[in-house]
This record gives C-alpha cells, structure tokens and sequence, in this order.
C-alpha cells in the first residue's frame, strides 16, 4: 500500500465515507480510456460518498507499474451523474498524468470557444465548439478561471472526472478536492 494509507482511512472513517484501500479495478477501468489524462496501472484508496442521484469516488491513481514509486503522486475525482450528457476535456497546464502519446483511442480535437483569455490557457478538446460549450457552460467555465484552476476535468454522457494539479494523497486534499468537485459539479449543471 502507498506511504500514507492509514491515514487516509482514518479520515474516511472518521467523516463515515466508504473506503476500499484497493477498489475495484473494474469500475475504474470503465472510465478509460481518458482524453487527457495517462492510464493508471492502478488505483489506491478510494473514498466514496453517495450523492443521489449521483456518487463522488475520490482515489490515488497509481502511475508506475510494479513496486515502483511514481514520480509524483497525486488524486482524481470521479463523480457519476445522469446529468451530464455531453463530451468534452479540457486541460490547464502541465502535469506528469497528462496524456501525451496517443497510439490508440485518439482524443477529439483541440476546440477553441471563442473566449480570448480561455482559448489562451485551456487546451479544450471536443468534437465541436458548441460540444465545448455545453459540456463547460459559462458558470464552470467562470469558476475555473476564478480560481486558479490547473488540471484536468473530462465530461462524459454519465459523470466526469476531475484532476487538481496541487493536490496531493493527504487526508486535507481528499477533504479538498471533494469541495471543489462539489463546486465543479454545481456550475456544470447549472
């Protein structure tokens, strides 16, 4: 188990959330592949809540294969929820999980929205503009530009996967990103 496991379940158990120190890799699996983000060889310390009629799984994709330690370690949210009927990815910098090869299942196309300041800083993939801009309404797209955000956030007919750049597998940054993803999920839908 990674270096921090213990404490993250203490977390989960203690704000009563469902943990599984080694989820299924199945569910995962069917999210992939992902237009942005690399596969994970696995996933650790899942942490889940249940939001009807939707549900939040925050967890530790692990990146080498193997007992090796990643470069850098990091979380991702996965939220379901049949609101969410559009495709699209977006990415705001950098990061050592952003897909770079694509061999096979090639992502949609880099999109531009027609928004000078976020055109200039968010690479955003879709199969059209106006696929973009329903997947990322104005309220998401606002939210994200406010806050600073770097990362990656890919919507799909069914949920959407969120990657913060600055956090980390710490209980403070599960307790964080769970915030955010609730704000992002909010401004989706709006």
């Amino acid at each position: 188990m990674p270096l921090g496991s213990d404490a993250i379940a203490l977390y989960a158990q203690r704000q009563g959330l469902a943990y599984k120190p080694r989820p299924s890799e199945t569910w995962f699996r069917a999210w992939e592949p992902f237009d942005t983000i690399t596969t994970p060889h696995a996933y650790f310390n899942a942490v889940t809540w249940h939001l009807p009629p939707g549900s939040a799984t925050l967890a530790e994709p692990w990146t080498e294969d193997g007992l090796f330690e990643p470069m850098d370690r990091t979380l991702l949210a996965f939220f379901t929820h049949p609101g969410f009927t559009r495709r699209a990815a977006l990415r705001v910098g950098e990061s050592f999980i952003t897909r770079v090869t694509f061999l096979t299942d090639a992502p949609p196309p880099i999109v531009k929205l027609g928004d000078p300041v976020w055109d200039e800083h968010v690479v955003t993939r879709a199969k059209s503009p106006d696929e973009a801009r329903a997947a990322f309404p104005g309220p998401l797209r606002q939210l994200l530009q406010t806050s600073g955000f770097r990362g990656h956030l890919e919507v799909r007919p069914g949920g959407l996967i969120l990657h913060c750049a600055d956090l980390k597998p710490l209980p403070q940054h599960y307790a964080d990103l769970g915030q955010r993803l609730l704000r992002v999920v909010d401004a989706a839908l709006r």
